[in-house]
C-alpha cells in the first residue's frame, strides 16, 4: 500500500487565502468587517442613551462633573451681591494691600479677596461673633479674622474712610456704616 502523500504547499498561502475568502464573504469571526464612521456613531450614542456603563469605552475622555452647589448658594449669592454691591467693591479693590510674597514659596492658594471682604462685612453689620460666620460663605473663620486683623494694621479702613468722605462712592452710607463696625471692632482687637 502506498501512502499517497499531498504536495506540500506553504502554510501561509494557505491560511491567508481562507482569510481573505472568510474576510469577503463576512463570516469570519475573528475578522470583522469594519464599521463605517456613522454607524460607530450610532452605536456609542445608543449606549450613552442606554446608560450602559461598561459598554463604553474606556479612552472616551468625559467632562468632569460639577461640584454640587450648596442649598443655601442663591440666598448667600443674593446678600453677597447687597452687602458688597459692584459700585462698592470697584471702590474698595484698588485700596486692599497685597499679598505679601512667602520666601519659601508653596503653600494654597490665596482666597478671593472679595469673598473676604464680604464675610468681613457681614460680621461687621450683622454683629455676630467671628466664630458664627457661616460656613456658606465659602471661606473660613480664621481666614477671615486674620485678613481683618491684617487690613485693619495695613490701615484699609483709614483709607476707606477717605474715599467715603470724599463721596465718590454711590453707596457712600453703606460704607460709612460698614467702617463704623470696622472700627469698633478694630478698637477691640488693638485693646
Amino acid at each position: 500500500m502506498t501512502n499517497y502523500v499531498r504536495p506540500a504547499q506553504p502554510f501561509g498561502r494557505t491560511v491567508g487565502a481562507e482569510i481573505a475568502r472568510q474576510v469577503q464573504q463576512h463570516t469570519h469571526p475573528a475578522v470583522a468587517p469594519r464599521r463605517t464612521d456613522d454607524a460607530a456613531l450610532a452605536m456609542l450614542l445608543r449606549a450613552r442613551q442606554r446608560g450602559d456603563a461598561q459598554r463604553q469605552e474606556p479612552w472616551v475622555r468625559r467632562a468632569p462633573e460639577a461640584p454640587p452647589r450648596p442649598p443655601h448658594a442663591d440666598v448667600i449669592e443674593h446678600l453677597a451681591a447687597r452687602l458688597v454691591p459692584p459700585s462698592l467693591w470697584a471702590a474698595v479693590e484698588p485700596l486692599i494691600p497685597p499679598a505679601k510674597v512667602r520666601r519659601q514659596g508653596g503653600g494654597r492658594g490665596r482666597v478671593s479677596d472679595r469673598a473676604l471682604f464680604t464675610a468681613i462685612v457681614f460680621v461687621l453689620t450683622s454683629g455676630c461673633a467671628w466664630r458664627h460666620l457661616p460656613p456658606t460663605f465659602g471661606v473660613t473663620v480664621p481666614t477671615v479674622h486674620r485678613r481683618f486683623q491684617e487690613w485693619t494694621e495695613a490701615g484699609l479702613w483709614l483709607r476707606l474712610r477717605r474715599v467715603a468722605l470724599e463721596g465718590t462712592v454711590d453707596d457712600a452710607v453703606w460704607l460709612r456704616l460698614v467702617l463704623e463696625a470696622a472700627e469698633r471692632r478694630g478698637a477691640r482687637v488693638a485693646g
